[in-house]
């Protein structure tokens, strides 16, 4: 009942690529590296008014 309520073209095209792997870890390693650049950034704005 619910692979017949979900089943449709874009879900079953993601669930292609996220079977892979690649959608799912190129997601997440994109979401990491926007992490660290911000924390990055944000400490370079925060430490010089600390001296």
């Amino acid at each position: 009942m619910v692979t017949t309520m979900y089943n449709n073209g874009s879900i079953t095209a993601g669930g292609a690529l996220a079977a892979t792997g690649l959608a799912f870890d190129a997601v997440w390693l994109l979401l990491a590296a926007f992490a660290i650049i911000s924390a990055i950034l944000a400490a370079a704005r925060i430490l010089p008014r600390l001296h």
